[in-house]
């Protein structure tokens, strides 16, 4: 489930130069305290990183040892985050999962392996990742965009639509909404544009399960 949220846990900016950041989360599930997570964004030239880690610290999270960590290193041309690679790993109790592929964009094509299985595959110009798509989207809404907040990303060697849109806006809270094809998933995400539209919070639940939420406790600009 914390996986679910991931992707909407980012800062993003108004941006092209790119300000650098590290922010931090704490994770509940129906109400309880889990876990914590953080969001960095670094820079090493030419290419910028976006990175998610999660740990399980309080009750069956922290019994099963939950840890995930994702990160994308990408460059930035025209206005578009353009990936370089992408990693996921992620670990419950004695089960590990991993996903990864690197992008040969001269030749359009990215190589990578999920599950164990090698793929390789014809990529669209303009890509995105699981938690790269945050930074697209935030970027975007920064910068006045109210709709087509519309994304293709690379998950698991296969090109998904990610789909969002603004719900309200209030006091400087723009509430999003990620677009589901079932009614009984939901996933918000709250951006205060005075604090360069970071997500302050995030809420998921999905039909026969416990919401899962995030909470900002610390921001760093760099």
């Amino acid at each position: 489930m914390i996986k679910k949220v991931l992707i909407l846990i980012a800062i993003s900016f108004n941006t092209y130069a790119l300000d650098l950041f590290k922010a931090e989360y704490e994770v509940y599930k129906d109400g309880k305290k889990i876990g914590l997570s953080n969001t960095e964004l670094t820079e090493n030239a030419p290419f910028f990183t976006i990175t998610d880690n999660t740990n399980g610290t309080h009750g069956m999270a922290s019994f099963l040892g939950f840890k995930r960590h994702e990160t994308t290193p990408f460059t930035e041309k025209n206005k578009q985050f353009l990936p370089e690679s992408y990693e996921m790993k992620q670990k419950v109790a004695f089960n590990k999962r991993q996903s990864e592929f690197q992008v040969d964009s001269e030749n359009q094509m990215a190589y990578g392996s999920y599950k164990g299985d090698d793929w390789q595959m014809k990529t669209p110009a303009v890509f995105s990742t699981t938690n790269l798509v945050s930074l697209n989207l935030f970027t975007d809404i920064c910068a006045g965009k109210t709709s087509g907040l519309d994304y293709q990303v690379l998950k698991d060697g296969k090109i998904k639509n990610y789909s969002f849109k603004i719900t309200s806006q209030k006091d400087g809270i723009i509430e999003v909404d990620k677009v589901h094809s079932k009614a009984s998933r939901i996933t918000k995400t709250w951006l205060d544009k005075n604090q360069k539209c970071l997500p302050v919070k995030t809420y998921h639940i999905e039909e026969g399960e416990d919401s899962v939420e995030t909470k900002l406790i610390k921001v760093m600009f760099n």
